[in-house]
């Protein structure tokens, strides 16, 4: 549990510092969008983005692919949903994980 929660808090951190790596200006269309969302995934997650891919739909935003875990999951559905135009953010990420101890 504690393992866990530690997990969860660090994402928190992660996410919060993703702030200055956002453009402060709203994407004007869905091809922008997704493409401010995507860099911006890229610059906040580095590797953690690469199985990652979004789409963009009237402000409303989904990714697809596959993350490490479900707190990779949640970190990218944060980050996603902090760059301005995004109305929403959705997810329909597989996620896998190596840890046997989880």
């Amino acid at each position: 549990m504690t393992r866990s929660f530690n997990r969860i808090a660090a994402a928190a951190l992660i996410a919060l510092a993703a702030g200055p790596f956002m453009s402060a200006q709203a994407a004007t269309n869905d091809t922008d969008l997704a493409t401010a969302v995507q860099s911006s995934l890229s610059n906040t997650l580095g590797s953690d983005a690469s199985g990652l891919t979004v789409t963009a739909n009237n402000g409303n935003i989904t990714l697809h692919g596959w993350t490490q875990g479900p707190q990779e999951e949640a970190k990218a559905r944060f980050v996603a949903s902090k760059v301005p135009g995004v109305h929403n953010a959705y997810s329909s990420v597989r996620t896998f994980s190596s840890d046997s101890n989880e």
